[in-house]
Formats: C-alpha cells, structure tokens, sequence
C-alpha cells in the first residue's frame, strides 16, 4: 500500500513544536515502511502544489498530520476538505470535528449546548480568567501570564485586545478552572487510560501547561510537570463516558484528545478538544495508548485501517 504522511510545511523547523511535527511524520513512516511504501509530502501554501504532489504520488490512503497551514491552526481543515474533494481515503477526523476543534469559542458553544460541560466565557465580578488564542493548539502563546483576574468586563476586554495585537491572532477568556487536570485520548472506538497531568509543589506560577511546560525540555515547567496514570475509578468512569458523548456529538473517528480541568467540588470541564494530536513517540497520546497495553504498530495500523471505515 502506498501511503502519504501528510505534514506542515515547517518555515522553522528548529521550533520546538515544529521539531515535533517533524518526529511525528518520521514515527509515523518508520512504523509503517515494514509493509507499505511511504513518502511525507507538506502541505503548502500553494494549494495547486500540493494538489499536483498528492496526485503525483497517487497513493491508497494519507496519514493526515497536518495541524498548521500558513502557521495558523485555524486553516489545518482544509487538509481533510482537500482530501474529500480529490476522494483520497485519510486518516483522522472528518471536517466537521476539525472545524469544531480549529474554535475554541465555537466548540465551548456547542458543548454547553448539548449538555457538556465546558467553563463559562461571561464575565463575572471577582472571577479569574484563562486568555487563550481561539484557534490555536500545541499551548501556541499560553504563558503565566494568561491567568488575570479583571476588575471589569472592559479590563478583561482590553486585556484580550492587547494579546491580539501581540499575536496577531484572536483570543478568547473562559473561566479559569483551578484544580485537577486530565487527558483523554480516543482512538476509533476505544478510550484510552486517561491520564493525569500533575504539577510539583516547585512549579512556580498558576498550575497550566503553558507553551514553555509543554516543549521546552530544560526548564523547569517541563521538569516540574509529569503525567500521571494513577486516576481514581470513578473519576476515569465519569471522563470516559464524556468524551464518549463527545465522540457521538461531533462523529469522532480516529485519533482525538480531550482535556478537562476538575474543581474543587469535582465537577469536570472540558477545557481543550483536539482532533489531531500529536502521536510523536513521546507524546501524551502514545503514552496513553502504551498503558493501555498497544504497541507503536498496533496504534498506527488502527488509524490507518478506520480511514477506510465507513
């Protein structure tokens, strides 16, 4: 079978999140190059050359990895879009779910309007905030600093503006969830161990996986941040079943991750819904799929073959 690994096209590649990208595409070929025939080909700018290359390639089926285009993670839809209309069978979510999973402030929309818990967006006197950049993943911008506790609605208002114009991309606030935070991972119909993110008395800062706890192995947000399977059965029980609803909701296929944030009366909130994370061999999703006992192959093969489920 000739198979496309379909990545960004990286203008950086010594970004940490990019070297990442890159380690995935390589994990994704090295596993599947026993038995098929690879090649990774970007996704660039230039829509007609990418077109031309996938249709020069003409392979059975590709892995879609493509989480940027542009460097903007709001347009990544258009790989699945791309892929309907050449009809070329792709791993992964559908549009749909990408476009849901590419707005931040959509998704919380439609999750509160389906019954699912998500933080509330509406400004309230004395609450603490969480800013971050609607259409962005990978914690694109997220520092300390996102965390503020606006006096008023125009504090909040103007600070949103501010990070705007830092970014050049849109923000949004939700309410800022102080206490637990977990990771579920869907692959096809399975759900995975959730696992644990927890945080050392040492970590300095509000308790989140900022940009720099995420990819940036020698500081200390990275070191003092580690990921935990010792979730409490209930507690998986009740995560399981929400990301099961989610699964349903928005027709989930493939490989999904789902972040939540519990309170301190325990009540969950889904704070995050990515439908292409990353599978790295050091990532969270690899992680979860190891304790649930599958191998790298094992995991691969399985989005490959539901690419052609119908």
């Amino acid at each position: 079978m000739k198979i496309a690994v379909l990545r960004d096209d990286l203008t950086d590649p010594t970004a940490p999140d990019a070297a990442d990208t890159l380690q995935e595409a390589a994990f994704v070929e090295k596993v599947m190059a026993a038995e098929n025939e690879t090649r990774q080909i970007p996704f660039y700018a230039d829509l007609d050359k990418t077109v031309r290359a996938l249709k020069e390639y003409a392979p059975d089926v590709v892995f879609n990895l493509t989480e940027t285009i542009c460097e903007q993670g709001g347009l990544a839809v258009l790989a699945p879009q791309l892929l309907e209309v050449l009809k070329i069978p792709y791993t992964g979510n559908r549009p749909f779910a990408h476009l849901i999973s590419a707005d931040k402030e959509l998704a919380k929309r439609l999750f509160s309007q389906n019954g699912l818990p998500a933080p509330s967006s509406g400004f309230h006197s004395g609450a603490t905030y969480l800013l971050k950049a609607k259409t962005e993943h990978a914690s694109a911008h997220l520092d300390d600093g996102c965390v503020i506790t606006p006096n008023s609605e125009q504090t909040l208002r103007e600070a949103l503006s501010r990070k705007e114009k830092e970014t050049s991309l849109a923000w949004i606030a939700e309410e800022y969830i102080d206490g637990r935070e977990f990771n579920v991972a869907l692959l096809c119909d399975e759900v995975l161990p959730p696992a644990e993110m927890r945080f050392s008395p040492d970590f300095k800062g509000h308790k989140i996986l900022t940009y720099e706890a995420k990819w940036n192995e020698e500081s200390d947000a990275y070191q003092f941040s580690r990921r935990s399977f010792e979730v409490e059965t209930v507690i998986k029980k009740e995560l399981s079943d929400i990301a099961l609803k989610c699964k349903k909701l928005l027709g989930l296929r493939g490989y999904t991750r789902i972040d939540f944030r519990m309170n301190a009366q325990g009540g969950l909130y889904i704070i995050d819904l990515n439908t292409n994370p990353c599978i790295a061999p050091d990532s969270g999703f690899i992680a979860m799929a190891h304790e649930a006992g599958l191998t790298d192959r094992e995991v691969v093969e399985r989005i490959v073959a539901d690419a052609f489920s119908k």
